[in-house]
């Protein structure tokens, strides 16, 4: 009997012990892993009369930028029957946009991404600092610029299209005696929407996701409807870093 109250007592003792040990868990010091986002490659698609254009690559997409006065108005320089011009805006402000061109055999588009900004009174006067330029590519939907290359006064975006050997703009830019003049509100049905947009990781730029439709025309007024553009990128920006 005794022995058998020495085993009870030493179950006992080995059922606290196990309790106090579930009581007590032990916490990991293992930190989370960070997720690695790689740069994407580049894509594009969109539907013109009916005909799918299409391509992708890593690296196909071609950036720049550059600067032009905001707000701009039309001043005729002399009173010929083909006046000279200058589009003139006020000293203060600029239309920044980067670029973004993807050539190839199947698809060629260029998509601007616009903002006007403050004139910098540092480095080159119309690039703007680091978080201006990224409030270019916010995640939400942008309206289409309607007045880039002339008045200038619209954010948003502005495309580039060549379809049949023929160019196409989303845009009515002033081209002279030449210029077809298109009725404000022509991309009020238009979308540009940035699903998603992602540092990557190791210093691999950034990447953007987004979808499009629009409307463009030729030269000659000639309109074209785009529709299902999708539109994936990894690029990295230029900003000025002395900026105001």
């Amino acid at each position: 009997m005794k022995n058998l109250n020495l085993i009870y007592a030493v179950l006992l003792l080995l059922a606290f012990a196990s309790c106090k040990k579930e009581a007590n868990p032990q916490i990991s010091s293992t930190q989370p892993q960070v997720p690695v986002i790689a740069p994407i490659r580049d894509s594009v698609s969109y539907t013109i009369d009916g005909k799918t254009y299409s391509a992708g690559g890593m690296s196909l997409n071609n950036i720049s930028s550059g600067g032009e006065d905001a707000n701009r108005k039309l001043v005729f320089t002399n009173d010929n029957n083909i006046p000279g011009y200058s589009l003139v805006g006020k000293p203060d402000s600029v239309m920044y946009f980067q670029k973004n061109a993807i050539y190839s055999n199947s698809a060629n588009i260029n998509v601007f991404f616009l903002k006007k900004c403050a004139r910098q009174k540092q480095g080159l006067p119309w690039m703007p600092g680091l978080t201006d330029v990224l409030k270019l590519f916010t995640v939400g939907k942008h309206p289409l610029a309607e007045d880039f290359e002339w008045q200038n006064s619209q954010n948003g975006i502005a495309i580039d299209v060549t379809t049949n050997n023929k160019e196409y703009s989303s845009y009515n830019a002033y081209n002279g005696v030449n210029t077809v003049i298109i009725p404000p509100g022509f991309q009020n049905n238009s979308t540009f929407e940035i699903l998603s947009f992602t540092t990557t990781s190791n210093g691999g730029g950034y990447n953007l996701e987004a979808k499009f439709t629009a409307v463009v025309f030729g030269a000659d007024g000639q309109q074209k409807q785009l529709t299902n553009g999708y539109l994936r990128l990894n690029f990295g920006v230029y900003y000025n870093t002395l900026a105001n």
